[in-house]
């Protein structure tokens, strides 16, 4: 069993920590009551599914959950700048009124790359987006993938989840919206 103590941050449902024996990686795990391992099994399915389009936009994981301290931990990626620090949330750069053309290539790509593949995602919460310092570059990286097809119905008869058109619509919303609360305007959809 590992022992969890190096907290890195913490959602509605989830912590995220250190991992205690490797360095790059974290252990993210559901506060009490929150949530279970079938969960953290999903996740991993989502990350088998959407890995091999979106590759270099998200963290790997490990496909086995491990015991820790405070209940089943889903391994990932723990994004590091070239420094060694951890990487910063695209909201950190909205705060510091840094959103650069670099950023913002990144998410069109992220956000064409989803739009070409069919992946929907119903939540795109800024904490879950890092912007990545490595080898110079600023790269865009999505941190949390329990939202991929975890349906939540657009339309009032829910119709989007059977009609691909009504869900490519939907997805379209949700990164607009994106877009707004980072204070851009998209301009490829």
């Amino acid at each position: 069993m590992l022992e969890l103590t190096e907290l890195i941050g913490q959602g509605a449902f989830r912590a995220c920590y250190k991992h205690p024996l490797t360095p790059g990686l974290c252990i993210k795990v559901f506060l009490p009551g929150k949530g279970s391992a079938r969960q953290f099994k999903r996740e991993i399915e989502v990350y088998k599914k959407v890995r091999p389009a979106l590759q270099n936009f998200i963290c790997f994981y490990q496909t086995e959950l491990v015991e820790t301290n405070l209940g089943p931990g889903l391994i990932n990626e723990l994004i590091l700048d070239d420094d060694g620090q951890i990487s910063q949330s695209i909201c950190y750069y909205k705060g510091q009124k840094q959103i650069d053309d670099e950023i913002i290539s990144g998410l069109n790509e992220f956000s064409e790359c989803l739009l070409k593949n069919n992946l929907f995602f119903y939540d795109f919460n800024l904490l879950n987006f890092v912007i990545q310092k490595k080898n110079g570059r600023k790269l865009l990286r999505f941190i949390d993938l329990k939202s991929y097809h975890h349906y939540k119905p657009w339309t009032f008869l829910g119709l989007e989840k059977f009609i691909p058109a009504l869900a490519r619509l939907a997805m379209k919303q949700r990164l607009r919206k994106l877009y707004s609360r980072l204070g851009l305007k998209p301009e490829f959809f």
